[in-house]
């Protein structure tokens, strides 16, 4: 007999992704019953906290405790790998709440979704190591080296599947509630010109780091992402790497996601306004949260209709 409650499908988003800990927040503080997890990228390690069973509070203290220059020292570059980082700094931030557990054992069931570099195909991940599967979920392309699992390469679940609400109905049925937790394109655009100064002078403390002078290469290539990081037809100099990079990406998350909701919509689908939160910006955890439990209160109609 399936046991009451809903399925979370937990998309992605970097640092936008904390929205997710602001609904669990209200779900469980209404006793709204979660049976399932299935994350993308960011969405799979909040899921992953959640479901190998980090309450609320601490999964909150360990958000809200990253300032800037702590989230950065997540991924210290080494350039060894396939990717800025190879993720050394990401295994120690999650090995102590996920390094010895199973998929199979957690008390709420659970799903990764990662992507294949090879084929491109979806990947999903519903046994084994719970650190491997979110570490190959959270594997950026460019960011974090790709993981290496069961003979494949895989890269972030992102890729192929922003949202993952139809794997979250075919695993485990309905009823399905997706965050989507990065921005619409339009949206993204309006917040990021009006939030450049503030990444600027977070950046500017970053370039100032003592750790940066050990390595100059990095130095330049953050280099690049001082410019203003909103899109403009004014003129090629108003584009900076970052916004170019961002925009696209958003593009593509939200076309996958247009096609998938064609085929399997999630029942509930929000989608919290956080276009003013960059996807490296962990240092907005507080607001992230607080938008995510804004969203889920004002749906709590929608979402007890759900289960009752």
């Amino acid at each position: 007999m399936k046991k009451p409650g809903i399925v979370l499908a937990l998309g992605g988003g970097g640092a936008r992704g904390l929205v997710h800990l602001g609904v669990i927040e209200v779900l469980v503080r209404e006793n709204i019953p979660i049976r399932a997890i299935v994350g993308t990228s960011i969405g799979a390690e909040i899921g992953a906290f959640f479901a190998a069973g980090t309450s609320v509070k601490e999964m909150k203290q360990l958000a809200c405790r990253l300032d800037w220059i702590s989230t950065m020292r997540l991924f210290t570059p080494d350039f060894v790998e396939a990717g800025f980082s190879g993720g050394k700094g990401i295994h120690e931030y999650l090995s102590p709440y996920m390094a010895d557990k199973s998929i199979e054992d957690l008390p709420i069931a659970y799903a990764a979704v990662a992507t294949d570099l090879m084929n491109g195909e979806e990947v999903v991940i519903q046994s084994g190591n719970l650190l491997d599967a979110v570490r190959a979920s959270i594997s950026y392309p460019g960011l974090l080296s790709p993981s290496r699992r069961n003979g494949q390469v895989l890269i972030d679940g992102s890729m192929v599947n922003p949202v993952p609400f139809d794997v979250a109905r075919k695993r485990f049925g309905g009823p399905v509630l997706a965050i989507q937790a990065h921005p619409q394109v339009a949206q993204n655009t309006a917040h990021r010109e009006q939030d450049a100064p503030e990444w600027e002078a977070r950046l500017q403390e970053l370039l100032g780091s003592s750790w940066l002078k050990k390595t100059p290469q990095v130095k330049t290539w953050l280099q690049g992402f001082k410019r203003p990081r909103q899109i403009s037809a004014q003129g090629e100099n108003s584009l900076g790497v970052s916004s170019v990079m961002n925009q696209a990406r958003l593009i593509s998350e939200d076309m996958l996601m247009r096609l998938r909701m064609q085929l399997s919509p999630p029942d509930l689908l929000l989608q919290p306004d956080i276009g003013g939160i960059g996807a490296l910006e962990f240092y907005k955890a507080e607001e992230a949260i607080l938008v995510g439990c804004e969203t889920a209160e004002l749906a709590l109609p929608s979402i007890r209709a759900l289960y009752t």
